[in-house]
């Protein structure tokens, strides 16, 4: 490291401090308690404020460097290297990555979501360029594809590589209605081959196949980024909050279904005991 390198570093670290030593000032100012020497159960309170308001570990551990080197030269013992002060560092550290590796779960989409989205899904937003409005035509074909792609994910339980990989010889839609079924696609250990899908759902598949379309096209042809896009705003339109809303709210939304359908039919046979 050179010279002038060192001395850029000292002059950020000098900078780093000030902004350190000022946060801790303030914040023992605002709330009458002493400032220096300062108590470690203070500098724990301070730190863990500063937590919650989303200052990120490295921040956190700058501001206690700046309060523990304004300390250095305090006779006796740092309260900023007081033992809980640290582990409390370590402690605020961990929970923080924490959050950043472990996202929300997905919600589900029930079938009674599914019915709220239906009866919205064809409802004109603002698609198109400049984001101007859908026209009737293009709200319909839009919602058309938007029902069948939810419902299908729903029936089958498909992830979203599931939906993209659907090809049209995959899908059976009785033309004289009742159940249909998709094969599914790259089935996991707990997924069937072959899944039942309601009569709604086939009709709803069978309305948005183009005419003399070939069975090796996929149903879906568009990116993983657009089916969870498509999924949320779905949602939205239908008043259900899209924040943990994604492709595989479908599949998640179909788990629950059925677990309850099964819980109501075990209580059945057993209330007929």
């Amino acid at each position: 490291m050179g010279q002038d390198e060192a001395v850029e570093l000292s002059a950020r670290t000098r900078k780093a401090y000030r902004v350190g030593q000022g946060s801790w000032r303030l914040w023992a100012s605002g709330r009458g308690v002493p400032e220096f020497p300062a108590r470690p159960d203070h500098l724990q309170q301070w730190l863990t404020a500063l937590a919650g308001q989303d200052k990120r570990p490295g921040t956190l551990r700058a501001y206690h460097s700046a309060v523990a080197h304004w300390h250095r030269e305090l006779p006796g013992a740092n309260p900023a290297h007081d033992p809980e002060v640290l582990r409390l560092l370590n402690e605020l550290a961990e929970q923080a990555a924490a959050r950043t590796s472990a996202p929300e779960p997905p919600d589900p989409l029930r079938w009674h979501h599914i019915c709220q989205i239906i009866g919205t899904a064809h409802q004109p937003r603002r698609n198109q360029p400049g984001r101007r409005f859908e026209t009737t035509a293009q709200a319909r074909s839009r919602g058309d594809t938007d029902i069948a792609m939810i419902a299908v994910a729903h029936d089958a339980s498909l992830g979203c590589s599931q939906i993209l990989a659907l090809r049209w010889e995959d899908v059976v839609a009785p033309e004289d209605g009742g159940l249909g079924q998709v094969r599914v696609p790259n089935p996991t250990a707990y997924q069937p081959d072959v899944a039942p899908i309601s009569e709604f759902t086939a009709q709803a598949l069978a309305r948005i196949r183009p005419p003399g379309t070939d069975g090796g096209q996929r149903v879906f042809n568009f990116s993983a980024n657009t089916v969870t896009r498509r999924t949320k705003a779905a949602a939205r339109t239908a008043g259900i909050d899209p924040t943990n809303i994604t492709a595989s709210s479908p599949a998640l939304g179909m788990a629950q279904d059925l677990a309850e359908y099964r819980a109501q039919m075990l209580e059945s046979t057993q209330i007929g005991r």
